[in-house]
């Protein structure tokens, strides 16, 4: 349970920084705006840089049992 509230956080805080989500206040009201085009091109990215690490983890591991 706890891991799961630490992942989403970052998550969530991964996406402010980035720029998807925007958290304005103003006086007593707060608004939070989610940017919906830029949380599709970060989610791209994401997924294409995580099939790279996967591939290269594969082929590494490939090249150890190879090597043994």
């Amino acid at each position: 349970m706890i891991r799961t509230i630490i992942l989403l956080a970052l998550v969530a805080g991964g996406l402010v920084v980035a720029g998807v989500i925007q958290i304005q206040q103003n006086g007593t009201s707060v608004q939070v705006t989610v940017d919906k085009q830029k949380l599709k091109a970060t989610a791209r990215e994401v997924i294409q840089e995580g099939e790279q690490l996967i591939k290269k983890a594969a082929a590494q591991n490939a090249a150890q049992t190879q090597t043994r």
